[in-house]
């Protein structure tokens, strides 16, 4: 099966006894591939998707238990997410290279699978992305009943609504390599957390900012833009600056790849 046979509006695809719901739209390389936050599904892509499209080939999907893909066994992990992954591109025949393109908790997703893949990888797009030391950090700051709340949804899978391990999938991150060889970039919120005490979001907001910070280091071809008029969901409040940016980096590689 090709990218050109599938319906604009997604197909379930087999990747070894379960299927995943994917969206392919445009034609061209690179291919952009996007990665959905914690429970999100390809539809939050959907105004993007069909905007970059014009530009080149875009793909999403909609992870285990998530909107029209069937269930995988949990506890998940990032490892068992990957490897769904790239059973998808294999069987879909989308070939590289991929701008990846990660929101909140796909931002750690697409920093291992371009751990695992770097052949494959010709830029990485972080929007608002979650960070793998970013629970232990909250933890030091907070304390009695929010640190035990806090605690309980970081320790226990079955609290979030994927069921992922999270401190196991933060081990298994730590552990791989992340020097990656690509442009980066790191497209960071401009507007505070949404929290009131006894949170102290002025504490939690400056652990956030220093932990966007460190992935800067992850790339020497990196840089970070703050979204000044955004809140977490960058793609959806200021969906015409990531569009601008993801057309800057795809006309970048595409002259690269020419010269």
């Amino acid at each position: 099966m090709t990218a050109s046979s599938l319906l604009p509006t997604g197909e379930r695809i087999d990747i070894g006894g379960r299927q995943l719901f994917v969206r392919v739209m445009g034609q061209g390389s690179p291919t952009i591939l996007c990665e959905s936050g914690l429970g999100d599904t390809s539809q939050t892509w959907s105004t993007l998707q069909s905007r970059l499209s014009l530009l080149t080939t875009v793909c999403s999907y909609d992870r285990a238990g998530l909107g029209h893909s069937d269930p995988a066994p949990v506890p998940r992990t990032l490892k068992s997410m990957v490897r769904d992954l790239a059973v998808l591109l294999g069987t879909v025949q989308l070939p590289p290279p991929y701008v990846l393109v990660g929101h909140s908790f796909g931002g750690l997703l697409v920093r291992l699978y371009a751990s695992q893949h770097p052949a494959a990888v010709a830029g990485i797009v972080l929007i608002d992305s979650s960070h793998e030391e970013k629970e232990q950090r909250f933890e030091s700051v907070l304390q009695g009943e929010l640190r035990q709340r806090h605690r309980a949804a970081w320790h226990d899978p079955a609290k979030n609504a994927e069921q992922v391990d999270r401190r196991r999938s933060s081990d298994e991150l730590r552990q791989a390599p992340r020097h990656f060889a690509v442009p980066l970039l790191v497209l960071t919120r401009g507007r505070p957390l949404p929290l009131t005490p006894p949170w102290p979001p002025a504490a939690l907001a400056q652990i956030e900012k220093e932990l966007q910070q460190t992935l800067l280091a992850e790339s020497p071809q990196s840089h970070q833009i703050i979204a000044t008029e955004s809140g977490h969901f960058i793609h959806h409040d200021e969906p015409e600056l990531v569009i601008q940016l993801l057309q800057q980096m795809v006309d970048a590689i595409r002259r690269s790849t020419q010269a």
